[in-house]
């Protein structure tokens, strides 16, 4: 009897082993030949599950933002109040463990390549609908903070979210060049210090 391939599943399983190809080398030097010697399968099977290289990259820019969100959702469910839960949010936001670090030169490889081609509109709209998901999911975060007394009723919750999202992102890539003299955890808390209680003497 014939073995059953889920498709699906044999789709993500191959962009997840092309993830460390585009990690080293960009998705631009990687040619379809390189992932199909890397993953283990021919040329023809390669075109089984994806129409080109810009598909296989397009299914893992759906991985890495389902990772990351699952991550963060699970990191964040286990707190209650939303003052911790921002916190929680930065610090796993950025705190990079290998397969986030390989997430994170992806992400900047791929947004540098959406925006400087005209024709990768499909990707630049993948990263927009992404960041405004995440924006309106810590903005609900706020503004449960701002309903329990907690933040301030009169910031703007879509601002202040769009802020700690971009923060995220920033620390990310400073951590990622400066290493070791980059603490997460310390830049993490001196900002939320600063956050909560102002900067002013």
């Amino acid at each position: 009897m014939p073995k059953i391939v889920d498709k699906s599943q044999k789709r993500i399983e191959i962009a997840r082993k092309a993830m460390a190809l585009f990690a080293e080398y960009g998705f631009e030097n990687t040619p379809i030949r390189r992932i199909t010697a890397h993953v283990g399968i021919g040329k023809g099977t390669f075109y089984d599950y994806f129409k080109d290289k810009e598909d296989i990259l397009n299914e893992i820019v759906q991985i890495m933002f389902a990772d990351w969100t699952e991550l963060l959702v699970a990191k964040i469910g286990r707190q209650e109040d939303p003052l911790q839960q921002l916190f929680t949010l930065l610090q796993e936001g950025a705190n990079l463990g290998d397969a986030f670090k390989q997430m994170m030169i992806i992400y900047v490889d791929i947004w540098r390549w959406s925006v400087s081609h005209k024709e990768s509109e499909e990707f630049v709209d993948k990263f927009r609908y992404f960041l405004l998901d995440s924006k309106t999911a810590v903005a609900g975060i706020i503004k449960k903070g701002q309903a329990e007394g907690r933040i301030a009723a009169e910031l703007d919750p879509a601002a202040l979210a769009g802020a700690l999202i971009a923060l995220i992102d920033g620390m990310c890539m400073h951590h990622m060049i400066l290493k070791q003299d980059f603490d997460v955890d310390t830049v993490c808390r001196s900002f939320f210090d600063a956050m909560v209680n102002g900067i002013r003497p």
